[in-house]
C-alpha cells in the first residue's frame, strides 16, 4: 500500500478528534460534510485542500489545528 501525501494530516485529525472526545458524526455535522467524507479524510484518502473554506475553518477551530502546516 502506497502512503498518501495526506497521511500526516489524516493521522493528526483522527488522533486530535479522539483526544478531544469529538465523535465523527458531530465533527462532520459541524464541518457541513458527510461522515463518509470526513472518514475518508481521516484515512488519507481525501485531499483536504478540496474542502470548502467553511469546512476547513470548522475543522481547524474544533480541533485547534492549523491545516497549512500539514500541507507544506
Amino acid at each position: 500500500m502506497t502512503a498518501s501525501p495526506f497521511d500526516r494530516l489524516a493521522r493528526a485529525v483522527r488522533e486530535r478528534r479522539r483526544l478531544l472526545g469529538i465523535g465523527l458524526p458531530e465533527l462532520a455535522r459541524d464541518m457541513g460534510v458527510s461522515e463518509a467524507l470526513l472518514s475518508a479524510l481521516e484515512r488519507g484518502e481525501y485531499d483536504p485542500r478540496s474542502l470548502h473554506m467553511l469546512a476547513q475553518r470548522a475543522l481547524s477551530h474544533r480541533l485547534d489545528l492549523t491545516l497549512d502546516v500539514f500541507l507544506l
